[in-house]
């Protein structure tokens, strides 16, 4: 059983210390580190989660910060805030407000306000060695998630909903309260006397999550309640990652992943796939290469999948940002699209930031640097001024569009220089000498595990 659920039914009671340990044993990436940031917006379900997770980090010599993201758009969000920070600050737990000025977005707010507070997360985690952030997402929040995506048409991947470890955009989560009904975190709150924000937005009937919340007695009526939504992502979850074990199979017998942020294989390995595996493999590269938050359309990866086992001649594509195309050896390339990167970065001496959601950069240099795609010009330097760094990493056997989105760093004076490529980084390479590091890092676990220097390839 899911934990809170006896028989199908919610249970109400407080959860200990014990019990919580007991679900963090779910996030093993959390408990090995030295700094934790939690998400807390004072609602029931994080200030459970962090008045929890304060015990729990101190037993392990963890240190916790709590940290609320204030993105301004209800006016009580800045005396919210303020009131989290009291009562955090009673307990004795530090606690940081971020402040996000964005202007308010026409459409998507609620994907638009989280995808604001991971940004918020990131920068502050990076800036004090912190993560993963500790989120409270319940057994409800599960399965609310779940029915938006059989409403979205998701494929199996979007059927196993949240884990309880993610990255997202090079962020680390851990979720250790999935398995948890809302009432028993409320419960733990009543048993310690703590107050919490009721957020009047969580009755706002505009939002997709707010309707299929509203129906879940409904559901739960018709033997479709949380209890049994989590089973089921438990099976897809399940499921996905015995396929991300198989698209690594496959990759490794027949294709590679390179340092670099392309990967290729061969085609006659691929056409025999039946049709449901070539289109999950296709989607996970491109959603990996091409650095994108959500995956590309079922329909485009279909007929994409399509044209590949169809035809023999060599052709090129595009799909999520990314250029697939066949080349008359028999290899099929998926490049980044280099007109979709992201605009240049400046950084700082000792400064990391991820670049275009592909890359993972830090740099040693004495003074700050502009980081970019390589882009036509910069090909054309490194061709005349430093040929020995075009044999060095193997790019003239790069499609061009791989070469041409590659990151570099571009000088006033117009020189141009690639920095050194490293296969599989965590979120801070470890430099020695002044150098610039990059290291291809994309969200999905199996495909950084495959990452290979050029010289594989």
């Amino acid at each position: 059983m899911p934990d809170g659920a006896t028989d199908g039914r919610l249970e109400t009671t407080p959860l200990s210390d014990e019990d919580f340990a007991a679900l963090m044993e779910a996030c093993p990436g959390a408990c090995d580190v030295r700094h934790l940031a939690v998400g807390v917006s004072g609602g029931a379900d994080s200030m459970a989660l962090v008045l929890l997770a304060r015990s729990w980090a101190h037993d392990l010599g963890i240190s916790l910060t709590a940290i609320t993201v204030d993105h301004g758009l209800r006016a009580d969000s800045a005396r919210e805030a303020a009131l989290v920070a009291s009562w955090l600050g009673g307990e004795g737990i530090a606690h940081q407000t971020l402040r996000v000025l964005n202007p308010r977005p026409s459409a998507g707010l609620q994907r638009a306000a989280r995808d604001w507070r991971f940004a918020a997360f990131d920068a502050w985690c990076r800036a004090n060695d912190a993560g993963p952030v500790l989120l409270a997402h319940t057994l409800e929040d599960q399965a609310e998630t779940l029915w938006q995506r059989v409403a979205a048409d998701s494929g199996p991947d979007g059927l196993a909903a949240m884990r309880p470890e993610a990255r997202v955009a090079g962020l680390e989560l851990a979720r250790p309260f999935l398995t948890v009904p809302k009432s028993r975190l409320v419960a733990t709150l009543r048993s310690r006397g703590q107050a919490w924000v009721d957020d009047p937005s969580n009755r706002d009937r505009r939002f997709t999550r707010i309707g299929f919340r509203e129906m879940a007695s409904c559901l739960e009526a018709v033997g479709l309640g949380a209890v049994q939504a989590q089973r089921f992502t438990g099976a897809m979850r399940r499921a996905r990652l015995a396929m991300d074990g198989h698209c690594a199979a496959f990759m490794e017998r027949h294709g590679r992943v390179l340092a670099t942020g392309a990967a290729w294989f061969d085609d006659r390995p691929f056409n025999a796939l039946p049709e449901m595996f070539a289109e999950l493999l296709l989607s996970r590269l491109v959603g990996a290469i091409g650095g994108g938050a959500l995956p590309p359309r079922r329909a485009r990866v279909t007929r994409l999948v399509l044209a590949l086992k169809n035809r023999e001649a060599p052709f090129t594509r595009t799909l999520g940002g990314c250029i697939v195309s066949r080349h008359s050896n028999g290899k099929v390339w998926i490049c980044r699209e280099p007109a979709r990167c992201a605009p240049s970065v400046r950084l700082n001496p000792r400064e990391s930031t991820r670049w275009d959601n592909r890359f993972e950069v830090v740099s040693t240099e004495s003074g700050p640097i502009e980081l970019g795609r390589l882009g036509e010009e910069g090909w054309r330097w490194i061709k005349h001024h430093d040929p020995e760094t075009l044999v060095e990493l193997g790019l003239a056997n790069l499609p061009h569009a791989a070469r041409l989105s590659i990151p570099a760093i571009h000088e006033l004076d117009g020189t141009v220089s690639v920095p050194h490529f490293v296969p599989g980084v965590g979120v801070k390479p470890a430099l020695s000498d002044p150098l610039v590091v990059a290291g291809f890092s994309p969200d999905a676990d199996w495909v950084r595990a495959l990452i290979m220097p050029l010289n594989a390839g």
